[in-house]
Parts: structure tokens; sequence; C-alpha cells
């Protein structure tokens, strides 16, 4: 084993955060923790960790969910198909495999959103199969290792020779998300003294970031209509995201709108005659790319023709996939309501 190898193993070991999936090698667990952290952020995965373990404890319980019941489970993380993608891989290896993850690296990437990545994670996690398994972190680890971005995958096996698969896997892994970051703490890092990088003054620089898909710009028009402690929510499988997510009755536009034209596109598209509509608040919500200005609208009346949506109080909610924007836009109310009604309490006489 290469001396810098031993350096971050023994890094690791001391520094290492224990984290729920790093308590297991439970094929199931591992895949469902890398499923998570490719999607969200470190203390939100293990929110979703948690809570997914307990109402689908294996890998047949998750076979067995209701489409419906699974995803709004997920609900607040985004990326339905994501979760859908989970829910069909579940069952394909319960029909294919017997129930049992498979390990060799093909039958993986055969599976639904499985990728090379993550097959590589698995098999490094769970079965100890040394596998190159490289994400941002780690081919930026390499690269200023090596000051090069060819052979990632070669140097990924040279560096992990005769070390185990888990760890290695996992200490590029944390050198990654602490240490080797864009702009790097090169001062604590472990393989400070081998890295080419930081030699030629270069690790700030290196690897050239890449290129960023331009954010855009959305108005997102959001309906809340409220009838016996219900509210009205749709799904929209014409918006470009999060189509299979219940939310109010809403309008994606690149630009603002007048309130006379809200409305009628409010009852062209979904039905619904608006009288005295008014924005009642805006919230910031950024969905991949798109940043959006999320405009809470509360008619002072209303009536449905048609439109094919559920009444939902907030029990029912929780049965139903959604968005954290439902949630938030909700909580905007909540609060503007009870200042509405502190204000037009009366002054008690002292």
């Amino acid at each position: 084993m290469k001396a810098l190898t031993k350096r971050l193993l023994a890094w690791y070991e001391e520094n290492r955060i224990l984290y729920p999936w790093r308590k297991t090698t439970q094929p199931y667990r591992v895949w469902l923790s890398e499923i998570l952290l490719q999607q969200t952020r470190i203390p939100v995965a293990k929110k979703f960790y948690e809570k997914i373990l307990k109402r689908y404890p294996n890998l047949k319980d998750l076979a067995r969910a209701k489409d419906s019941d699974f995803l709004s489970l997920w609900s607040g993380i985004g990326y339905y198909g994501r979760g859908q993608n989970m829910l069909n891989c579940a069952r394909e290896i319960v029909k294919t495999h017997r129930g049992i993850f498979p390990s060799d690296f093909s039958a993986l990437l055969e599976l639904p959103g499985i990728g090379k990545y993550t097959a590589g994670a698995i098999r490094n996690i769970a079965f100890g199969m040394l596998t190159p398994a490289l994400d941002g972190n780690i081919q930026r680890v390499l690269s200023r290792l090596m000051l090069s971005q060819e052979n990632l995958e070669e140097n990924f096996l040279l560096l992990a020779k005769g070390a185990p698969p888990s760890d290695f896997f996992q200490a590029l892994m944390e050198l990654g998300e602490r240490i080797c970051l864009p702009d790097p703490e090169c001062v604590i890092c472990p393989l400070r003294k081998n890295c080419r990088a930081r030699k030629s003054g270069v690790q700030k620089e290196f690897p050239p970031k890449k290129f960023r898909k331009a954010s855009k710009v959305f108005h997102w028009y959001l309906l809340i209509l409220n009838s016996r402690g219900a509210t009205y929510f749709v799904q929209n499988r014409a918006r470009e995201f999060l189509k299979n997510a219940w939310i109010f009755p809403d309008l994606l536009l690149t630009e603002e709108i007048p309130e006379r034209t809200l409305a009628r596109r409010f009852q062209h598209i979904w039905g619904i005659e608006i009288d005295g509509l008014a924005k009642h608040s805006v919230i910031r919500h950024t969905v991949t790319f798109r940043k959006i200005h999320a405009h809470v609208l509360v008619p002072q009346s209303f009536q449905l023709n048609g439109s094919n949506g559920k009444w939902l109080n907030p029990k029912d909610l929780e049965k139903h996939p959604t968005s954290s924007i439902t949630e938030k836009a909700l909580r905007t109310l909540q609060i503007k309501n009870r200042q509405t009604e502190t204000a037009q309490e009366p002054l008690k006489n002292c």
C-alpha cells in the first residue's frame, strides 16, 4: 500500500463522521444513502434516510409500497423521478434477483436509476469489491493529486491497491467534502506533501471550473383556494418540473403579468373563476438551475368548473407527494393571517 494511501486511511479513521449509513454494509441501506446524497445535502439526506427506513426497513418492503405512499414520503426533497426510480429498482431486484442486491457491476447497471458511480459505490461499501466510483469530490481530489484530469479511474485503482475498498472510497469522498474543497484547506490536508497541484501553486484553479448552465428566472403564480379547513391541490403534467407533485393551481411564466391577465389565465387553464385576486406574498425558491419568484395568490371568491383536483386537509396532504414550496406558501399565509388578526385586536383598557 502506498504511503499516501496509509496517511489518507489514518486520517479517515481518526476524523470520519459516523453518519448512520456508515454503520452498515447492507446493500439496501448503502444504495438508499447514495441516492439521497446525490439528491441533497447531508443533513437533509440524514433526515430522509431515517424516515424512509422507519417506514420501509428492507428492500422487499419498499418494493411492495404504493407509489403515492412512497412519493409522499419523498416530498420536500424534490426530483420525483429519482424517487420513482427507487421504487422501480426495488421491484426489479425482487423480480429478477429474488430480492437480493446483485454485486455484479453489469447487473447493477441494468437496474433503474443506477449508473456507474452508484454501482461502484455499492460494490465498494456493501461488497468490498474495489471499483472506480468518481463523483465530483473524488474527481477533484484525484485531479489535484496528479495535476491531471486524465486516467482518473486508473489512478483510483492504483492508489487503492492493498487498501480496504470501503474505507478507501469513503476516505476520498470525505477528503473532498471537508478539505479538498473548490477553495481547498491545504494546510490541514493529510496528502498536502503529495499533491502536485499544491506544489505547482495551482490548487485553487485546478481542475478548471466547468461551465454551469445559466440560471433562468421564473414567476410562479400559486393560487390558494381554501374551503372548510381544506385547501385545493392539483397535479400539473405540463410543468417543467415537479410534474407528479400535488401543488396549488399554478402558472409558470418567464415574466410578471397583471391581475386581470392572471384571472383569465387561471380560468382558461384550470377552469377556476376568480374574483378579487390579491398577491399575498412572494417567496424566493430554487429548483435546480431555476430561480423562482413564487407569487402566493388569494382570491376573495372563486368557483371551480370541472378542474381535476383534490381538497386536502393537512393530514390528507401528508399522504400525497408535494413540494417544499407548498409548506413555505402555507406557512407564509399562516404568519400573515396571525399578523393581521393581531393588528385588528382592540386595545384593552389598562
